[in-house]
């Protein structure tokens, strides 16, 4: 053995057992929390949680931040009777009275302190006879657990390792300790009035507050612009260069809309300013930060009926109420008008207040400008946005607080068939105010100090569970539209001051609320919008110097518009199925910052339900987010528009229709081309098999011979490598012309487009004959470059060599025509697995669930061992030695290249799509087995993947989906 290897060797048996240093399952890894590798320590606890027998924890800094993300994981622990030990500290005095008290609410764990300066960081887990240490500097805080860059390292041990006896022996020294006591109420208490009398010292991962609208910098006390609203003011100085006269900005609710147009009045010096609001609590808190920003360069007023605001050079002003009195302005008056809650213009009261001022600037200020009755609000602002900040961008930039949201399966309601009586009693019953108030305490971690905002489908229901609370000795009060400002300013103000801990409403808080101290938001309504999600979830993130994170419950019944909620949280409009599950799964390794995402077993069926059943292809559908697209560019999109936006996915629109020519041909009423059936075949063929931009070779090589006619194969080699630095291999491009020929594979309606003769690839005489219509070749040529540009987001960084990328997915026939084969072979022919003696590959498909009603003869038990080994299962009947088996057998020796692809099952008919996890070998662990009832041979083969599954895809493959709702309690029951 070489000094590296040893070296190896030598670090692997300082952690482990020497019996298993060679076992590739129990190696030592690193935990640094990377969104690039879909790991974090949060998602490998929960892991180690979900599958151990007993567990051990020594961790000096317990946050409430830290706790909350793991309280769905640890209620699972105590249902199963898991039992475990965590031992904390009182060091610095960091942790809080309410953490212990709520660490005190697990019976199955015992839970002690050391009353001294310990300051260890130690995961233990036990299963079986194996268990899992995590060391390295992880506190619980949200931010240690999830987006800090911390290094924790993860081994394996047996119960005789010498560093498990080692970490064992430290921790029942630390246990036993006489420094150390026991937690109970009486200790709290103790401790709560010992904290109250001492300071407090600041910790690590425990960040100062800084405002969710500006930064203070510097001890002068001088507001300055955060880093977003740096970027919008450049954005809004470039349009007062070009003089534009209205503009929109697009910005997540809590993130300083206000400020940022007080920071460009600043800028700008308008003579006078009129600032528009529908409600008396938005005036009044923008005059507070306009006086607090502008200081005495204005003097502010709120117009009220009938006052003289001729000398007030910054006017506040209700739309209701200025509406009735524009006669008594001028036109001209205002240089800048600034319009808050921009959705709203679609009003007659805003749209005449804006077709009578005729200010120098327009500035209107929203968070979702897309309106439900199809009002065009960006039309008003001449299509113009001066920028946007999304939820996503907010949360990445820490202008928001991090969010911990918990899906909960809420009662089984029907929502479409009860009638309104029936309906109103189910919402009501004093079952589901059980299940709820339940459900709130066990994730609740500060009880102290809960501001919460609850969101029912109906008035009455908000009106009747605000009582049934309140009998049950919560402090809450119910609010709708029919309630006055001064009553609602009246209940905001109570629920700030903490005289109540809830306001029940419907939708009266979705905009222009700003209550900075609410800590929970509680959804007890159906998600049938993304926005109203977003914005609801808005009314908790504003910071607040007493607030770390809000806490998000989301009751979640069984509904087909569920989908909305991944949309929603991650913002992902593409509607792409797989990007959707993994948000479910592994949200938290998705949404940016500290943020958190986690469904109970039922909420998670019954979203992927959802997700599976969704038509995201259907015509209302995509003519839908086609029109709010092109609301906002104010005219018809290009293909490019869509993933500058952030909007639908085009590959829904290729798939349902064909082509883009033939959906706008259908829905836009502004578009008159007409193409003959070649020509649409043409453009179906590139836009559904080529532009997803899957391989490079096809899209280049047509999109040169549009351009130039015919080109020689090694022409096109030098072009491709001094343009797009690649060569493109010789095969791989004669593949690529057998493709755009047919000889490949072709439909009934396929047109050929391109051949090869000799050494030269030229386009086909009929679709040389096609380009010469102007309009068409340009929407050629739009494809093929939209297709380029899917190719180098997503395609770009290949695998040693092939044509595909770790982790991106592909169909059977995608896997055929990327591998170089010259004819595809459908997946039934397949089989599993197929052998292509001319490039010597061999593809390997797996359906990791199996479905029940599966054929016994086909029920192959493949399954992973670890993250990087694999035991799969051959056809029937096979024996050791049938052709394939030989032919692994026989590798390395004859070079053959066996790739996997999986998909965790076939429940989604609108994808037909596989995991691409690289290469991976043989071991040389050839089993023979007889398959159950159907009495046939088969064969067992490990394999050793090349690459680990990244950890995300790992779980999502491994966990168990079941929509089998009987495993885990109904809450009706």
């Amino acid at each position: 053995m070489d000094r590296d290897s040893l070296l190896v060797a030598g670090a692997q048996t300082a952690f482990v057992d020497a019996s298993m240093a060679s076992d590739e399952r129990y190696r030592p890894s690193l935990i640094t929390n990377s969104q690039v590798d879909g790991c974090s320590l949060l998602s490998v606890l929960k892991r180690e949680f979900s599958s151990c027998s007993s567990f051990d924890l020594c961790v000096a800094f317990i946050a409430g931040t830290g706790l909350q993300p793991l309280v769905q994981v640890l209620s699972s622990l105590r249902q199963r009777g898991v039992k475990g030990r965590i031992l904390t500290s009182t060091y610095l005095n960091f942790n809080r009275p309410e953490v212990f008290a709520k660490l005190l609410e697990y019976e199955n764990i015992d839970v002690r302190v050391y009353q001294g300066s310990m300051h260890a960081k130690g995961y233990m887990f036990k299963q079986g006879d194996v268990s899992t240490v995590i060391i390295g500097s992880s506190n619980l805080t949200q931010t240690a657990l999830t987006c800090n860059r911390e290094w924790n390292v993860l081994f394996r041990s047996y119960e005789t390792g010498d560093m498990l006896a080692s970490v064992r022996s430290e921790f029942e020294e630390l246990w036993a300790s006489s420094d150390t006591v026991q937690l109970s109420k009486a200790w709290i208490e103790e401790y709560r009035e010992y904290r109250k009398t001492h300071q407090v010292k600041s910790a690590p991962n425990k960040k100062t507050f800084v405002s969710n609208a500006v930064e203070a910098l510097g001890t002068d006390d001088v507001i300055r612009p955060n880093k977003m609203q740096s970027m919008a003011l450049e954005a809004l100085k470039t349009l007062h260069d070009r003089e534009e006269p209205r503009a929109l900005l697009v910005s997540a609710t809590g993130t300083g809309k206000t400020y940022l147009s007080a920071f460009d009045v600043a800028r700008t010096k308008p003579g006078r300013v009129l600032f528009l609001a529908h409600r008396k609590r938005i005036l009044d808190a923008s005059k507070r930060s306009y006086e607090k920003l502008l200081g005495g360069a204005y003097n502010y007023a709120i117009y009220e009926t009938g006052m003289d605001c001729s000398k007030c050079s910054c006017v506040f002003a209700m739309c209701s109420t200025i509406s009735k009195h524009l006669d008594e302005f001028d036109p001209g008056e205002f240089n800048y008008i600034i319009v808050d809650e921009a959705h709203r213009t679609g009003s007659a009261s805003y749209r005449a207040i804006m077709a009578y001022f005729t200010p120098a600037f327009y500035l209107g200020m929203t968070a979702t400008p897309n309106r439900t009755d199809g009002y065009d609000v960006f039309a008003l602002f001449n299509h113009v946005i001066a920028y946007q900040i999304t939820l996503q961008d907010a949360l990445a930039n820490e202008m928001l607080v991090p969010f911990h949201y918990f899906g909960i399966a809420d009662l089984t309601i029907d929502y479409q068939d009860e009638d309104d009586l029936s309906l109103f009693s189910k919402l009501t019953s004093s079952e589901r105010v059980k299940h709820v108030t339940q459900k709130i305490e066990e994730y609740t971690v500060d009880k102290e100090h809960r501001r919460g905002l609850i969101f029912c489908n109906r008035n009455d229901e908000a009106q009747s569970l605000s009582g049934q609370f309140n009998a049950l000795g919560y402090r809450t009060l119910a609010l709708s539209g029919a309630n006055t400002d001064a009553e609602r300013d009246a209940a905001i103000a109570k629920l700030e001051a903490g005289e109540i801990e809830y306001i029940f409403s419907v939708d009266i808080f979705n905009e222009g609320i700003d209550i900075p101290s609410v800590n929970q938001i509680i959804m007890l309504r159906r998600t049938e919008s993304a926005i109203v999600f977003v914005q609801q979830l808005g009314r908790g993130l504003r910071k607040n110097a007493e607030k770390e994170y809000t806490l998000v419950l989301d009751f979640i019944g069984n509904y087909q518009n569920n989908f909305f909620i991944p949309v929603a949280l991650s913002g992902d409009k593409t509607y792409n199925k797989d990007n959707l599950r993994t948000i479910v799964k592994e949200g938290s390794s998705v949404i940016p910052g500290a943020s958190t995402v986690s469904f109970d077993r039922i909420s998670e069926a019954r979203v992927y339900r959802a997700i599976d059943g969704g038509d995201f292809t259907a015509a209302r559908f995509l003519k839908s987010e086609y029109s709010d697209l092109r609301q906002m560019l104010g005219r018809v999109p290009s293909l490019e528009d869509f993933d500058r936006n952030g909007s639908i996915d085009p590959l829904l629109i290729f798939k349902k229709f064909g082509s883009y020519h033939a959906f706008l041909s259908k829905y836009e009423n502004s578009y008159d081309v007409e193409f003959n059936s070649l020509k649409c075949n043409a453009l179906k063929f590139i836009s559904q098999k080529l532009a997803n931009g899957k391989r490079f070779e096809d899209l280049f090589m047509l999109y040169e011979l549009v351009g130039r006619g015919q080109v020689p194969v090694s022409t096109l080699m030098d072009v491709a490598e001094s343009r797009f630095e690649r060569r493109p291999q010789r095969k791989t491009l004669a593949s690529a012309c057998a493709v755009l020929y047919g000889d490949f594979a072709s439909a009934k309606d396929f047109v050929a487009l391109a051949m090869m003769e000799g050494d030269e690839c030229r386009l086909t005489t009929d679709f040389a004959n096609a380009l010469k219509d102007d309009e068409f070749k340009r929407q050629v040529l739009e494809v093929l470059k939209f297709g380029l540009a899917r190719h180098y987001a997503s395609y770009g960084d290949s695998y040693k060599g092939t044509s595909f990328v770790l982790n991106a997915k592909y169909t059977y026939e995608e896997v055929c025509r990327l591998l170089d084969w010259d004819k595809n072979v459908n997946g039934q022919n397949i089989g599993g697995y197929k052998y292509d003696a001319k490039t010597n590959t061999y593809p390997v498909f797996i359906n990791y669930d199996k479905e029940p009603g599966i054929s016994d003869s086909i029920r192959y038990e493949d399954r992973f061992v670890t993250d990087s080994e694999l035991i799969a299962i051959s056809k029937q009947p096979r024996d050791l030695n049938s052709p394939e088996i030989r032919r692994l057998m026989a590798w390395p020796g004859n070079g053959m290249k066996t790739y996997l692809f999986m998909r965790k099952n076939k429940k989604d008919e609108g994808s037909k799509e596989f995991y691409f996890f690289g290469e991976m070998y043989p071991t040389g662990n050839f089993k023979e087995i007889v398959m159950p009832v159907v009495n046939k041979k088969a064969v067992e083969i490990t394999y050793r993947l090349d690459h680990p599954i990244r950890h995300d895809l790992y779980e999502f493959m491994t966990s168990d989906l079941s929509e089998d709702e009987s495993k885990e309690e109904e809450p009706s029951k």
